[in-house]
């Protein structure tokens, strides 16, 4: 099973660091495994290079007090776009939707899935918001 966070798979990460360890060069290897940056490689098959990298990537974090207040900064302005542009807001319902992974939805605001995604590919958002006001 793929781990979405990451571009490579558990059998790649053991391929990767079975030719480094015959010396094959990083690059080389980003080659071989395809889709990857030799950069990848290096982070996959060096222990010392993933803990610098996690170390760095931890520093970057917020902290709880300051990733609370970007939640609530973050939603003050999503509020307001969604104020002005209400097809925004289905999408973003939408897109939620897809995205679900603990249930599986059918229906967004009472529009089957299925269509309301086609119609916001085809960007009609505007068309299916009217029709939803309509039923109202």
């Amino acid at each position: 099973m793929k781990d979405e966070r990451y571009k490579v798979t558990e059998q790649d990460i053991k391929k990767i660091q079975s030719l480094r360890s015959q010396g094959m060069t990083y690059k080389l290897i980003s080659e071989k495994i395809g889709g990857i940056s030799w950069a990848t490689a290096q982070y996959w098959s060096n222990s010392e290079q993933r803990s610098k990298s996690r170390r760095r990537n931890a520093q970057r974090r917020h902290s709880p007090e300051e990733q609370e207040q970007r939640i609530v900064r973050d939603l003050r302005r999503r509020k307001k776009k969604w104020e002005k542009d209400p097809t925004l807001k289905l999408k973003h319902d939408i897109e939620c939707a897809l995205r679900d992974k603990r249930s599986k939805r059918r229906t967004v605001r009472g529009v089957p899935l299925g269509i309301a995604k086609e119609m916001m590919d085809k960007n009609e958002l505007h068309l299916l918001l009217k029709q939803i006001n309509i039923y109202k």
